[in-house]
């Protein structure tokens, strides 16, 4: 005899990082830190960010899906200038 078909959990919504590259300018907030910097590095999948803040807090990483977001500036400033 087989038991109760498992029912399927539908799957937490992760927060991707957007399609940065190397020398974009972002914003970035993970818990308390927020600010801005650069875009060092970029992992080939996008799962990781590296970033220089210009808050003087160095070179910092941010795990996609971990409570950080990064965000170019140049979109934002994009969107202030068509709202």
């Amino acid at each position: 005899m087989v038991g109760p078909a498992a029912t399927l959990r539908p799957r937490r919504k992760r927060v991707r990082h957007p399609r940065l590259a190397v020398g974009d300018s972002v914003r970035y907030s993970e818990g308390t830190l927020a600010g801005t910097g650069v875009v060092d590095a970029i992992t080939a999948d996008y799962s990781i960010i590296w970033v220089w803040t210009d808050d003087g807090y160095g070179r910092r990483m941010f795990l996609q899906g971990c409570g950080s977001i990064v965000s170019s500036l140049a979109s934002a400033d994009q969107e202030a200038a068509a709202g």
